[in-house]
Formats: structure tokens, C-alpha cells, sequence
């Protein structure tokens, strides 16, 4: 007996799960034993939908007095009954079913394609090494201890558990969410993207100290958050099937709040160093300074004049 109908059962992205032949009219749908076609969801009632066919391949879906009831996403408001094509999702307690005749007209196959560069696990190895590599150049850069293997294998511990922690949590929703855990891609963004921040930070801290401008410190700034907010919307996109513009919008507003709360707080912090000398963690050699200075002798006739002005503003004072 040739099946008259399919009942699909939809997942959160209204991808199939599962495909329930009809072969008579009407149809029931429901928790019931019973149905036509059974659902695993204490939501439906034992007898929650029937289903008729009428013109042009669509079919009319009628509520059979339950408590729940009966929608058409993306509407939440119940419907006593409706008539719906193939393309129309229903939903019933916390299911959703789409109905389709055996004559419907499936998309040609997807073409087959080799995975892309960054969800493959040897991308993720190579982008994690670069990191590591940088992590442990940036802590001997800036170590001033006598014992520099500590120096250098605390900031990499700190690091491998930071990261691995962040790419762990969104594998583990991408899973709940997508059926797949990406982790390779996630890797990949994470460890990429931080690299590429390491370098970017170190190059803008280089050429604000050789061109002497604190711009270019503001600049390497903004730099640090386009590429944050780069990698929050790369992992937005493993997890979300959402339009493109509402990931990036998301991705931005939430890296401008977080940039914004830390630079309130370093602007707090430099006002409480008012008038205190700035300095920077790691010496840089004097090569990387590509502007004119003051001479030492400029330097010390100006301190001599300094003092002139103040020894006469004291004997005014007596």
C-alpha cells in the first residue's frame, strides 16, 4: 500500500528528524497509541491532530479539542483548524510536524565538498601551537625573574586552561544546538584570532613607542576588538543558523560593551596615577625609536632652567 501523505518531525532548526507515512484519511496525530502518527511529547494530547487532504496537494490540519491546542509558527495564537501546504510548519505541545504528499518535489542533492580549512583538526593543531609560541615569546619579553622556566610555564598553563575552557563551553553548546560539537572549529577561531591579537598588540605597542604617539595605542586597541568581535561572531556562526547581519550585530554589541567597561576602567586607573610616570612592562631597544628625541644636553638645560625658575619663585616667596 502506497503511503497518501508524510508527517516530518522538525528539529530547533526545522531540519527532519523523523518521516511517519499516512495511509489513511483522516489522519490522527497524536501521544495516543492509537494515531497515525505517535509523538513523544507529554504536550500532546493522545488524540491531538487530524489531518485531511483538499485541493492542490495542501491539507487541512484541525485541532481535536485539546488543551494546548494547535499554531502556525511562526504565529503563537491557536487555531481552531487551518488548511497547510508542504512548506507549512504546525505545532503541537512542544513538536513540530510539517505535511508533505508522496509527489513533493525534493531540492538536487548537495554537492559534496571537502571540509574547510578551519574545521580541520590540523589547522586547530597549528593555530594552537602559534599561540603557545607567542604566549611563551610574550612572557620572556617581559620576564624579570632569575628563574625564567617558572616565568615561562605559568603564563602557557594559564593560557592552555583558559583557552581550552573557552573553546570546551562552545563545542558544548554547539552540540546541544547544532547535533555537532565543532570542536576543530572552534579551536581554530579561538587560537587564530588570539595569536592575530598577540601580534597585533605587540606591533601597535612597538610603533606607538617608536613613533612616540599615543594614538597608536588606542589604535591597537580598536585593532584588539575588531578581532574580538571577529571571533565571537565565528563562533556565533558554528552555533547559529541566524542571518549573518543579526551575528555581527550581536558580535559587536557585545565586544562595545565589554571594551567599553575596561576602558572605563583604565581611565579610572590613570586618574588615580595623575602625574605619576608612565612606563612599560618590557624595555624596548632604543633601534625601534624611529622619532627625534631630546638631546641629553637639551635635556639637562631644560632641568637647569627648571631649577632657576623655581629657586627665584622661593626667594620671592621670602
Amino acid at each position: 500500500m502506497e503511503p497518501l501523505a508524510f508527517v516530518e518531525i522538525l528539529g530547533r532548526h526545522n531540519d527532519v528528524q523523523a518521516r511517519h507515512p499516512v495511509y489513511r484519511w483522516p489522519a490522527r496525530v497524536g501521544r495516543g497509541y492509537d494515531a497515525d502518527v505517535i509523538l513523544d511529547d507529554p504536550f500532546v494530547a493522545p488524540r491531538h491532530l487530524g489531518i485531511e487532504p483538499v485541493a492542490d496537494g495542501r491539507f487541512k490540519v484541525s485541532d481535536l479539542q485539546t488543551v494546548n491546542g494547535i499554531s502556525l509558527p511562526p504565529a503563537a495564537e491557536r487555531v481552531a483548524q487551518a488548511d497547510v501546504g508542504p512548506d507549512d510548519v504546525v505545532r503541537l505541545g512542544r513538536t513540530q510536524i510539517r505535511i508533505r504528499p508522496p509527489s513533493y518535489a525534493v531540492r538536487p542533492e548537495a554537492q559534496l565538498r571537502a571540509a574547510a580549512l578551519y574545521r580541520r583538526p590540523a589547522a586547530f593543531a597549528v593555530a594552537a601551537a602559534m599561540l603557545l609560541i607567542l604566549t611563551v615569546w610574550s612572557a620572556w619579553v617581559g620576564t624579570t625573574s632569575r628563574d625564567e622556566w617558572a616565568s615561562l610555564l605559568f603564563p602557557s598553563i594559564i593560557t592552555v586552561i583558559a583557552v581550552g575552557a573557552w573553546i570546551s563551553v562552545w563545542s558544548l553548546v554547539s552540540r546541544t544546538v547544532g547535533g555537532r560539537a565543532n570542536f576543530a572549529a572552534h579551536g581554530f577561531v579561538a587560537c587564530a584570532v588570539l595569536a592575530a591579537s598577540a601580534v597585533a598588540g605587540t606591533l601597535f605597542e612597538y610603533l606607538a613607542f617608536g613613533f612616540n604617539e599615543r594614538w597608536l595605542d588606542y589604535a591597537g586597541t580598536a585593532a584588539l576588538a575588531a578581532l574580538a568581535g571577529l571571533m565571537l561572531y565565528r563562533h556565533l556562526r558554528l552555533n547559529s543558523r541566524a542571518p549573518r547581519r543579526t551575528l555581527g550585530f550581536i558580535a559587536a554589541c557585545v565586544v562595545a560593551a565589554g571594551f567599553g567597561i575596561a576602558a572605563g576602567v583604565e581611565r579610572a586607573a590613570e586618574t588615580r596615577r595623575e602625574g605619576m610616570q608612565r612606563y612599560d612592562h618590557a624595555l624596548k631597544a632604543p633601534a625601534f625609536l624611529w622619532v627625534s628625541g631630546v638631546t641629553p644636553e637639551a635635556f639637562l638645560a631644560a632641568g637647569e632652567n627648571l631649577r632657576h625658575k623655581a629657586d627665584a619663585l622661593a626667594r620671592a616667596g621670602d
